[in-house]
């Protein structure tokens, strides 16, 4: 069969990385088509990816609406081309549409509730999803499970292998304690009016960590003057084993916070999506397996990471967490190729 893969986000082609090669290892024949976002391109060009750009990323959300004629009409030739039986993406607005021009079939695998456009277009114009089984919406039964989230799909330990070369990259010795902060745009279409970390706080923050160890931020938008010379500057590709060897991971990302506390590093999320409405990964991560914090205030924030701090070994504490969760976790990958290959399946529950 042909398989559309379409990467909008890093996240994305780490999520099906594994699944693309297995595919192809099967016979199967795979394209990837891409969006300029963030660091995509760098990662896709980096690990020798061959893919096709469909389109630009708009900063904001009049240059996203603006953009989708162009996005249309470059989606539905690559389509038209390649004649794929699947497109597989995260969530893709634009594949819930020429599915109908085209006859291909849509496979999405969303694991955010609060995106509205997913929720009310492009799920019920998709003909399969594929989510965690924490996942509190419904779509019937073209609706599949994972036992586990996403992420698993490229942290699982008998996949990610942490490269010791990232200290190296950070300058600083291994074993020295290091904390990575995430600061995100806020300019998605479900980010309207939502918010992270203020400049005063994400001030404040650093001021009370960098008496404890030094400090890294990674952030999509400017920084405050006086924190730029934070800015970490090391290769998209080693993000990954920077979270890993930190001591603390605290952001305002959703990804990121999901990924350090998978990586087995104390991780702390505050937004304001947190609260009893909030994406059930979250919940079900800090609830159940304690490997994450979610804080709906700064002043929460202070609060735990100065009591983390004090703390003998809560990285130790966090790689036990780990441990115990990975025992919980099968092969995502297998799961989600299944139930590409095999619809009439179904995961046990999570």
């Amino acid at each position: 069969m042909n398989f559309l893969f379409e990467l909008s986000h890093p996240k994305h082609y780490y999520q099906f990385k594994e699944v693309i090669n297995r595919l192809k290892s099967l016979g199967h024949t795979v394209r990837v088509i891409a969006r300029d976002k963030d660091v995509l391109l760098k990662i896709l060009a980096d690990e020798g990816v061959d893919y096709t750009i469909y389109g630009r990323h708009g900063k904001s959300i009049l240059a996203k609406f603006t953009a989708v004629p162009n996005l249309m009409l470059s989606y539905s030739k690559i389509v038209m081309r390649f004649r794929p039986d699947w497109i597989v993406s995260k969530a893709s607005p634009y594949a819930a549409l020429v599915r109908y021009v085209h006859k291909a079939k849509t496979c999405i695998t969303p694991d955010s509730e609060v995106v509205n456009l997913t929720n009310r277009f492009v799920a019920p114009n998709s003909d399969k999803i594929i989510t965690p089984r924490s996942f509190t919406i419904h779509f019937g039964q073209k609706h599949h499970f994972i036992n586990g989230f996403f992420e698993d799909c490229y942290l699982h330990p008998s996949l990610f292998r942490p490269d010791e070369e990232v200290f190296n990259q950070l300058t600083i010795k291994k074993g020295e304690v290091y904390f990575i902060l995430r600061f995100i745009a806020w300019n998605a279409n479900h980010d309207l009016n939502r918010y992270g970390f203020s400049d005063q706080e994400k001030i404040s923050l650093i001021d009370l960590l960098s008496r404890y160890g030094k400090v890294f931020i990674s952030s999509e938008g400017a920084l405050p003057t006086s924190l730029e010379a934070y800015r970490i500057k090391i290769p998209a590709s080693a993000m990954h084993s920077a979270l890993h060897y930190a001591s603390l991971y605290i952001g305002d990302s959703q990804t990121m916070a999901t990924e350090a506390a998978l990586l087995g590093t104390p991780s702390v999320r505050y937004n304001s999506f947190v609260g009893p409405n909030d994406m059930s990964n979250f919940i079900v991560m800090e609830n159940q397996f304690g490997l994450l914090k979610n804080c709906a205030s700064y002043k929460e924030v202070q609060d735990y990471v100065s009591s983390l701090l004090t703390q003998a070994n809560p990285k130790q504490e966090w790689l036990d967490k780990r441990e115990v969760y990975y025992k919980n976790v099968g092969d995502i990958n297998q799961q989600i190729l299944t139930h590409l290959l095999h619809p009439e399946t179904s995961a046990e529950p999570f």
